[in-house]
Formats: structure tokens, C-alpha cells, sequence
């Protein structure tokens, strides 16, 4: 079974043709079967065969048939985002030749794929993906690409794309249920809380069975801002989970986690108009995150957000940090976050005819394409009071049409 190939793909290396190859060993046409799985073949016929390709059959098969485990193994590891083992994996498997003439290259070739996602690698992504998109895959490689396109999706913000793809997965054939958390994700971003609360339930209970910790904490960050904004807890009792998954990044040693805690705690004070505490709180999380990166801007335009609202910072200061934040945005391709400074920069340079024209032509239009639903809540409300205001009564009537029509 594995003989054959691995003999096609050694003499083909070594630039042979059949009867070359079996020269005083056997016919062309013998090698042909071999190759092709068609024929009986002696022990001692593949042997000679090896040593003249200069290859060690029995070690050659060894490596064959650990091509399946490791590759579990590099899955598990992505999952479980244990990023020096999946580095290692990853080179380990770039050096094994023979996993392209596998039964297991399309596979290798997905996981390459989702390991470029976590790499923030999402062209090297998406090359891939897409030259698989019209291959032949079994079921759960088919379920393995549609995560990966829900997964890069809910990278670019798209979150509507994403959910569609997911929502492709059948659950029978792909029980990696790790995609539970990207649905959870991708609901929530569209504003469907529960469903969203639903998935991120699902997921919590696999992470937790699989003793995956550092997932377990974005699934409980997770379900912590969702209760959130819609029960009107006790604050102290959310200051306490708060607390514990500040002490639980610390623990398992990610700080990129704990921004992000940081990031939602400093929402939710902004919900309750302490823009004092939330302003600090959004510069605690900027000062972790890499600052050329799309949670950096996250965390920035939140923070001017707060100042602008709290009067913490003159409009100079205020001016010069949206600035920072549009160059940034523009440099990294982040389109949303060049939306929402360029609408900052209109704002505090009091341009209101700019502004609006801008929200209404331009950042709007985007924001509803790719499924941006918390800003178009926000800029829908500030854009129907403006026509209200400016007694632009019919463009009023059609944006509360369309806004009521929305949440049906």
C-alpha cells in the first residue's frame, strides 16, 4: 500500500524512469503495478528497489504512517494554542516530503492554513484556502475548511460571512467543536446575544473537558460581557469575575488575554458613565497590546471615546491621537478603524457638514456590508437625530424604517 508511492516519489526524485529504475530487478511494467497498487509484490523485489533509490523502505514506512498522528497531534496543539509545540509540528511536518503523496496532503494543507490564521498570517491563509475551495475533501475536511473561512472571516470583521460559513459545518462529521467559540463570537459582533450565549456555553463545557485553560478564559471573558449588557447585575459581583480572570491570565502567563479583560472592563464603566476609571482602563490595555495592530486600535479608540465624553483631554491632544490612530489604521489596511478615526477627526474638528456627509456616504454603507452591527446602531441613532434636527424629515422616516425593520 505505502510501498508504492513512496517508490513513485523517490524515483521520480531521483530523475528515473521505470525501467531504469528496475534494471535487473524487475520489468517497467511491474513497476508501473507497484506504483499504482495493482499487483503482488516480493519483500525482497522492494527492497532491492530501495537500495538502489538509497532509501530505507522500513524507515520510509515508519514515517509514512506517522504522518495521520502527527498531524492530530499538530491540531491539538493550535487548538489548545500551545504555540511552541505547534512551531515545532509545523517545521517537522514542512520537512516530511512524503505528506504530499499521502492520503493526508489536503489535510496537512488546512491546518497549514488555520496554523497561518494564529500567526496573523491571513493571506498566506487565504492562498490556500482558496485553491482548496473546488478540491475533492472528505466530510470533515470539508467541515475543517468552512472553520478556517469562519475563522479568518471573523479576523476581517465580516462577521455575517462568518456565521454563514459556520453555520455550513456539519456537526456529525466535524465534532471539533472548538468552532462552537467562533459561532459564539460571530453572533455576538451581530448583535444575536443568544445564540451567542448559547455557543459560548457549548464551547465552554468542551474547553473544560479538555483541560484547555487559556480557552477557557476567552469563553468566560466572553460570556461575561454578554451577561453584561443585558443584566443589570450587581457591579460588584461582575468586578469579582472581572478580578478572577485577571488573576487567571497572570497565572497561565498571557498578557495578550489580560488586555483584553482589561479592554471589556473598561467598557463596561463606560456604559456607566465613569469615563475616568474607563479611560485608565483602556490605557492599562494599549500599554500590553502591540501597538501596530487592530486590538491596539480597539483599545485607542475607546480610550479617545472616553476622553472626549469625560472632557479628560483637551481637543489638541484629542486631535493628535486620532491622527496616530487613522495613520495606523491606513497602514495596517484596518478599514473599520479608518472609519472611526477619520469620523473622530470630523467630529473634534467640529466639521459637521464633512461629518455627516462622510457617516452617511461612506462609513455607514461600510459598516452594514460587513456586518459591523454595534456600529451601526450607534452611527444609525446619531445620523436619525441629525435628520430630525436639520428637518431632513423624509431621510428621517426612511433610516427609522430601516432601523425598525432591523430588528425583526
Amino acid at each position: 500500500m505505502y510501498e508504492g508511492k513512496i517508490i513513485k516519489f523517490y524515483r521520480e526524485r531521483a530523475g528515473l524512469t521505470q525501467e531504469e529504475l528496475g534494471r535487473d530487478i524487475c520489468s517497467a511494467t511491474h513497476i508501473s503495478k507497484i506504483e499504482l497498487g495493482q499487483t503482488h509484490f516480493s519483500k525482497d523485489i522492494t527492497e532491492l528497489l530501495a537500495k538502489r533509490l538509497n532509501i530505507s523502505m522500513h524507515e520510509e514506512i515508519r514515517t509514512f504512517k506517522a504522518i495521520q498522528q502527527k498531524l492530530e497531534k499538530w491540531h491539538e496543539s493550535i487548538i489548545m494554542q500551545q504555540e511552541e509545540e505547534a512551531d515545532s509540528l509545523a517545521a517537522e511536518l514542512e520537512e516530511s516530503e512524503l505528506i504530499y503523496i499521502s492520503d493526508y496532503n489536503n489535510l496537512y494543507k488546512l491546518l497549514k492554513a488555520r496554523f497561518l490564521l494564529s500567526k496573523e498570517n491571513d493571506p498566506g491563509t487565504l492562498k490556500i484556502i482558496k485553491k482548496l475551495q473546488n478540491q475533492k475533501l472528505s466530510p470533515y475536511e470539508s467541515g475543517l475548511l468552512y472553520h478556517i473561512w469562519g475563522i479568518y472571516y471573523i479576523r476581517k470583521q465580516e462577521y455575517l460571512k462568518a456565521i454563514n460559513a459556520l453555520k455550513s459545518i456539519n456537526s456529525h462529521t466535524y465534532q471539533n467543536t472548538d468552532y462552537y467559540y467562533h459561532l459564539a463570537i460571530s453572533y455576538y459582533f451581530n448583535n444575536t446575544d443568544l445564540l451567542a450565549y448559547s455557543y459560548a456555553e457549548k464551547a465552554l463545557h468542551y474547553f473544560k473537558s479538555s483541560n484547555n485553560f487559556l480557552r477557557v478564559i476567552d469563553t468566560e471573558t466572553l460570556l461575561l460581557v454578554i451577561q453584561n449588557k443585558h443584566v443589570q447585575s450587581n457591579f460588584t459581583a461582575r468586578l469579582k469575575k472581572y478580578e478572577s480572570l485577571i488573576k487567571s491570565c497572570e497565572l497561565c502567563h498571557t498578557v495578550t488575554r489580560k488586555a483584553i479583560v482589561l479592554h471589556n472592563l473598561a467598557n463596561d464603566y463606560f456604559r456607566m458613565e465613569d469615563y475616568q476609571l474607563a479611560a485608565t482602563l483602556f490605557k492599562d490595555a494599549m500599554k500590553i497590546k502591540k501597538v501596530k495592530s487592530k486590538k491596539y486600535l480597539n483599545s485607542l479608540e475607546g480610550y479617545i471615546q472616553a476622553c472626549i465624553k469625560g472632557n479628560l483631554l483637551t481637543k489638541d491632544e484629542l486631535v493628535k491621537l486620532s491622527k496616530e490612530g487613522l495613520a495606523v489604521s491606513e497602514e495596517l489596511k484596518e478599514l473599520l478603524y479608518s472609519y472611526l478615526f477619520t469620523l473622530l477627526l470630523y467630529k473634534l474638528q467640529e466639521k459637521q457638514e464633512q461629518y455627516y456627509s462622510y457617516l452617511e456616504e461612506q462609513a455607514l454603507p461600510f459598516f452594514r456590508n460587513y456586518g459591523h452591527v454595534y456600529s451601526v446602531n450607534v452611527y444609525e441613532k446619531e445620523l436619525f437625530f441629525y435628520y430630525d434636527k436639520t428637518n431632513q424629515l423624509d431621510k428621517a422616516v426612511q433610516l427609522a424604517h430601516h432601523m425598525l425593520s432591523n430588528q425583526h
